[in-house]
C-alpha cells in the first residue's frame, strides 16, 4: 500500500511539473523562457523611456545663444588702443561667412579663455608676412590649452578693405596655410572684416586717419582690457612674445 501511495504521487508531480512549462531535458531552464514573459517587453520600454527623461537637457541645447548680439559684454572706453582701454566689441565674419562678437571670448561667456591675442592684418603688408610665419613657433598646443586665443582677422589689402573678396579669399588662406602647417595654424578664429566695421576698427588704431598692420593687442579675457599693444611686426621677436604670453597666462 505504502508503495502504491508512492507512486501515485510521483506520477501526480511529473504531470504536475509538466504542465507548469517544466523542462523534459536535464532539467535547467530554457533560455528563452523569460523572453516570453509579456512583462519583460514592458521593461524594456520602460527603460528607453527612462534614459531619455534622466537625458540631461543641457547637452541638446547650445551653450551660447544663437545670435552674439545677445552675449554679455563689459562697458567699452571710447577707443581701444591703450593698456586698460575696454577692446571695442567688434564684428568679425569668418571663413565661412558665420558672423562673431569678440564677446564669444569673454570669459563670462567662455570659460577656458583667459588671454586673448587680437591681430589685425592685411594679406600683403611686408611686416604681417613676418608675423604669420612667426605665428606657427609662437601658437604652441600648451598655451592654447591654458587659454590662449588667436583670432587672426584680415582687412584686404594695404591700399584697402576688399570685403567683396571675401569670404573666398579668406577661406582660401585658411586652407593653404593649415594644409601646410595642420598643428599650428591652428588658429580660434581666421576673420575678416566688412565695411561697417571700418569705423569700430579705427578705434583699436593709434591714430583716428588710421595705424599699422599689423596691429595687434593682448587682452585679459576676464575683463576685456588690452594688457598689451602694439603696430608692426620685426625680426626676432618670438622668443620675446613667448615669454611674455606665459607670463601673462601665469598672472591673469
Amino acid at each position: 500500500m505504502k508503495k502504491f501511495m508512492v507512486s501515485v504521487a510521483v506520477v501526480c508531480a511529473m504531470l504536475f511539473f509538466v504542465s507548469c512549462g517544466g523542462s523534459s531535458g536535464s532539467g535547467e531552464k530554457e533560455t528563452g523562457d523569460t523572453d516570453e514573459h509579456p512583462d519583460s517587453e514592458v521593461t524594456d520600454e520602460e527603460t528607453a523611456d527612462s534614459e531619455i527623461t534622466d537625458a540631461d537637457p543641457a547637452d541638446s541645447e547650445p551653450q551660447v545663444p544663437a545670435d552674439p548680439e545677445d552675449l554679455q559684454y563689459p562697458e567699452v572706453t571710447t577707443k581701444s588702443n591703450e593698456i586698460g582701454d575696454i577692446a571695442q566689441n567688434i564684428t568679425i565674419y569668418d571663413d565661412l561667412d558665420v558672423k562673431h562678437k569678440l564677446a564669444e571670448w569673454y570669459k563670462t561667456n567662455n570659460p577656458e579663455s583667459k588671454l586673448i591675442w587680437l591681430i589685425f592684418t592685411t594679406y600683403d603688408c611686408p611686416p604681417c608676412q613676418i608675423l604669420k610665419e612667426d605665428l606657427l613657433e609662437i601658437n604652441k598646443p600648451e598655451y592654447r590649452e591654458l587659454g590662449l586665443k588667436i583670432l587672426l582677422v584680415f582687412n584686404g589689402l594695404l591700399d584697402g578693405p576688399q570685403p567683396e573678396l571675401e569670404p573666398e579669399k579668406l577661406s582660401n588662406y585658411k586652407y593653404l596655410f593649415l594644409s601646410e602647417y595642420p598643428d599650428t595654424a591652428k588658429f580660434e578664429l581666421y576673420g575678416y572684416l566688412r565695411k561697417e566695421e571700418q569705423k569700430v576698427l579705427r578705434k583699436f588704431f593709434s591714430s583716428p586717419m588710421g595705424g599699422a598692420y599689423p596691429t595687434w593687442m593682448f587682452i585679459d579675457a576676464s575683463t576685456m582690457e588690452l594688457v598689451e599693444y602694439g603696430e608692426g611686426w620685426g625680426e626676432n621677436m618670438v622668443k620675446g612674445t613667448c615669454d611674455e604670453i606665459e607670463l601673462l597666462l601665469e598672472e591673469l
